[in-house]
């Protein structure tokens, strides 16, 4: 929790870095993992009081893109209004949201579960336990989010993916990859064991297990690993909602389901604590 100085210093923080609207900021912070500095960007919900605490969900970008991408035209604020729950646009880069064993300085999942989620949980009021941990996206960021959950299933109650690219070896071209995981023709066994679908066996032996839902459109690229990996969850007896819609792999169909998205979570993880003193 954090004290009335501990607010003060907030505060300055906040206002040092870019405000882009009465409740959304952008923060910028150090990262040990990437000895660089990175900036996300943070939407508090309009409760949002130092005797109020919320869960977090942690809403991941795709390939090419930046922690602005989900902002697009106001859609996310818009909705995040009715929703009570701490948002958190990262900056992944190219990454795909996993420590690179080829290229040294990638090292995104260390940012995300070691410099991130921290940071967040030390300087808002966030609630710091798994049940109140959600983490989602799009595309590369779908994947992310989805791997992410499997690989630290007991840090997140939920993950969520939107066209999520679940098998890394479906389509070797896709941007980034080569340049994180290197010649899947010399790296088969790191291009397979950072794949979401071959993940699924780390979820299985967990005791605790975030739920899950993904969806695709008919006419996307990532169809097929979407379809095989839900075929591969449920042949393990693993609870997840899988979901197919019309629509293509693009932000016309991100933006016009993230709504579902956002009450998944926020149905599913602890609900906000209010009137909570301070300490």
């Amino acid at each position: 929790m954090i004290t009335k100085w501990g607010w003060l210093i907030l505060l300055l923080a906040i206002t040092t870095s870019s405000a882009v609207s009465a409740k959304t900021f952008d923060v910028t912070h150090f990262s040990e993992s990437l000895q660089k500095e990175k900036t996300f960007r943070i939407i508090l919900p309009e409760s949002y009081h130092e005797e109020n605490f919320y869960p977090t969900l942690y809403l991941l970008h795709g390939a090419t893109g930046n922690y602005t991408d989900w902002h697009k035209d106001g859609v996310l604020e818009d909705l995040a209004k009715a929703i009570d729950m701490i948002i958190v646009t990262p900056d992944g880069e190219n990454s795909w949201y996993l420590n690179s064993p080829v290229k040294a300085e990638s090292k995104y999942e260390s940012y995300i579960m070691e410099d991130l989620i921290p940071y967040v949980e030390a300087n808002f009021n966030a609630i710091d336990t798994y049940r109140a941990r959600g983490i989602a996206g799009l595309s590369m960021g779908g994947h992310g989010a989805i791997s992410l959950a499997m690989k630290h299933p007991e840090f997140f109650g939920t993950a969520s993916s939107l066209s999520g690219v679940l098998d890394l070896t479906f389509r070797t071209a896709a941007t980034g990859l080569i340049d994180i995981l290197g010649d899947i023709e010399d790296n088969l066994e790191v291009w397979e064991d950072n794949s979401a679908i071959k993940l699924t066996g780390n979820l299985r032996r967990s005791k605790r297990r975030p739920k899950m839902l993904f969806d695709v459109g008919m006419s996307d690229t990532y169809y097929k690993p979407n379809l095989d990996f839900h075929i591969k969850l449920k042949s393990l007896g693993l609870e997840h909602t899988f979901k197919v819609f019309p629509g293509s792999h693009n932000w016309e169909y991100w933006l016009s389901h993230l709504q579902e998205h956002l009450e998944f979570h926020a149905k599913n993880l602890r609900k906000p604590l209010i009137g909570v003193e301070g300490e």
